[in-house]
């Protein structure tokens, strides 16, 4: 069975900060899936005693928050950047849905359709004053 990635946290015991919990919980898991499967994707998954973890920094600033989060995927394509907040655009291959199923043994993919950092991108705007 696939143990999973380690995901290392770095942030104070004692922050706290107002927000909107459904919000930054879409923000943070469109974020750590795309992180999680980027490193899976270059190491192998074969190789999952060997995965670097994945970073979270929350750090303080004078005026908000700062959420980091990084990893050893390899990045995404210098020319890809401008089409990584457009809708539908994805980084993953192969990710049509199989017409041809049962419905009762369909899996859904998680990730592929291009809607998750659009749509986080959406939700932070919100917190911009």
């Amino acid at each position: 069975m696939f143990k999973g990635l380690p995901v290392q946290l770095i942030c104070p015991t004692n922050l706290s900060f107002p927000y909107v919990p459904v919000h930054l919980s879409h923000i943070c898991f469109e974020l750590l899936k795309n992180s999680l499967h980027a490193v899976v994707e270059r190491y192998g998954v074969n190789n999952e005693d060997n995965f670097p973890p994945i970073k979270v920094v929350v750090v303080k600033g004078k005026e908000d928050i700062t959420i980091k989060i990084s990893d050893e995927g390899g990045g995404i394509a210098k020319s890809a950047i401008p089409l990584i907040w457009t809708y539908m655009y994805t980084t993953m291959e192969n990710q049509g849905i199989d017409t041809n199923f049962q419905a009762s043994d369909f899996k859904a993919p998680m990730a592929g359709f291009g809607y998750g950092l659009p749509l986080s991108r959406l939700v932070r705007s919100f917190f911009r004053s």
